[in-house]
């Protein structure tokens, strides 16, 4: 389980790797080292690896307590997960975080769910907001419902902007406003910033990034809560973060 002493040499920079009472049967730092180890072993639901671990480990916790161990961690997770780095230039995008099938959405009472569309369609539930290294590392990210604008949300990533030292932000036409830099519309009378000799291929990183996330289970249909969301979340970005190429 080499992958698993890994991650927990990471985790301890971050969470304390000392039981806080007696009862405790594991560490955070190992706790989160676990959680994280799902998604490189690309097991797709979390009960069942965690019934795995339990099998070799008889002294886990049961996955509810791990479950709301780590929600309480969830500030901490996502303030490790971007920290502030200086960096020349990044990528904008956003992805669909559908909560539950289309037919249902009538039953569905997801609080701050709403109407979006993507690439595929209509949907119901959230969006990812990132930006993206030109190495294909997620600098930082943001959750919004989907009926807000790339653009709204995107000032809001903008507001943490001085801590990745001014970098130029490239977008698709979606982000189509000063400041960011493009692709030219046909009737464009001014140079957006766009260069097809380089743009293309910072655009097609974002792409293959939101791919990965994917493939790690960062979407799906049955996460029931706002936090359980974030922490799906938050735990396939470190994971992403950590084993990228």
């Amino acid at each position: 389980m080499h992958n698993i002493r890994t991650l927990h040499r990471w985790a301890k920079k971050h969470f304390s790797n000392q039981k806080k009472c007696r009862h405790q049967k594991v560490t955070d730092a190992m706790l989160i080292a676990l959680l994280l180890a799902r998604l490189i072993y690309k097991q797709a639901y979390p009960s069942v690896w965690w019934s795995d671990l339990k099998a070799d480990r008889p002294g886990l916790p049961s996955y509810t307590q791990a479950f709301n161990r780590a929600t309480r961690l969830l500030e901490t997770l996502e303030q490790v997960c971007a920290p502030p780095r200086p960096c020349a230039e990044v990528v904008i995008d956003s992805m669909p975080l559908p909560i539950c099938r289309p037919k249902r959405t009538r039953r569905c009472h997801f609080p701050g769910a709403r109407w979006g569309y993507g690439t595929q369609g209509k949907f119901f539930g959230y969006k990812l907001h990132a930006w993206v290294l030109e190495d294909g590392e997620v600098a930082q990210y943001l959750i919004r419902p989907a009926n807000l604008h790339d653009t709204t949300v995107s000032y809001e990533l903008n507001r943490r902007w001085p801590d990745f030292d001014g970098p130029k932000i490239v977008g698709d036409k979606g982000y189509c406003c000063v400041g960011y830099i493009y692709p030219p519309k046909s009737n464009s009378r001014y140079d957006t910033g766009w260069r097809p000799d380089r743009h293309p291929k910072l655009r097609k990183r974002i792409e293959t990034v939101f791919s990965q996330l994917v493939a790690e289970g960062i979407r799906s249909v049955q996460t029931k809560t706002l936090a359980s969301l974030r922490l799906r979340v938050v735990l396939a970005v470190i994971a992403h973060n950590l084993t990228k190429p």
